[in-house]
């Protein structure tokens, strides 16, 4: 694979100042992506990437995606500078683990508004500058077990996963006929996942290791691919068996 196999493209990201969403888009600028570079408080987190891949190809922008208004306004720079986007990657998320009797209402708003509300508003805010481009991308984060739940105590996560799941089949459905692919990709328990099973992976993950952010790579590559056009609606599961 071409290490500049992005040149050119522009894409925004979601939580792309810390952790998963700070790797992704290092990989990505690496390779040559233009990359807004959204975040909703860590501006340090998005200012190292501009010291290190330069303010013309990261690109910082502050905004709260769960909000309407923080939204819009989001959009509306972005337009400004650039006339589409080549790709939307929503990796923001927040993880709750309690008892549903022990969950307030205000955590339960709180855990599908960072997982379901963000996508939602981002992915619809984003189609007027997607259908500019010549092979619009969408990709959206959910999690290796989140086509079922299997958490008693993580319940509201689980299936605000499952929702973007499915609100993202729904979306490849509608978007499809304007060429637009939408995705997921679902990772399993990550080497500083908040929140493990065992400190030994070998206990419950077939191959024996927890997930790295390299790992995650090769799925960006295959639907970035130029001539990837025929990849949509699918849910790439990337978590060492620990799904099955």
């Amino acid at each position: 694979m071409n290490s500049r196999n992005f040149d050119g493209t522009v894409i925004l990201m979601t939580a792309s100042a810390t952790r998963t969403g700070g790797a992704i888009a290092r990989y990505l600028l690496s390779r040559g992506a233009q990359v807004y570079l959204n975040y909703h408080s860590n501006h340090q987190g998005a200012e190292e990437l501009v010291s290190e891949f330069g303010p013309q190809m990261a690109r910082p922008i502050q905004a709260d995606v769960t909000d309407p208004a923080s939204v819009k306004a989001l959009y509306k720079k972005i337009g400004q500078e650039t006339d589409r986007l080549d790709g939307l990657i929503n990796v923001v998320g927040d993880y709750h683990e309690a008892p549903i009797l022990e969950t307030s209402f205000e955590d339960y708003k709180q855990v599908f508004s960072n997982n379901m509300d963000s996508v939602f508003l981002m992915c619809q805010g984003a189609y007027p500058l997607l259908r500019k481009s010549k092979r619009p991308r969408v990709v959206n984060f959910a999690y290796a077990k989140g086509e079922r739940v299997t958490s008693a105590k993580a319940w509201a996560y689980h299936i605000a996963k499952m929702g973007v799941i499915s609100f993202s089949r729904s979306l490849a459905a509608q978007w499809g006929p304007e060429q637009i692919s939408v995705n997921v990709i679902s990772p399993g328990t990550l080497f500083n996942s908040i929140v493990m099973e065992s400190e030994d992976p070998a206990e419950y993950i077939p191959q024996g290791r927890f997930g790295l952010y390299a790992d995650l790579f090769p799925i960006f590559d295959l639907i970035f691919r130029e001539d990837s056009t025929y990849q949509t609606g699918n849910n790439f599961i990337v978590s060492g068996g620990y799904n099955v």
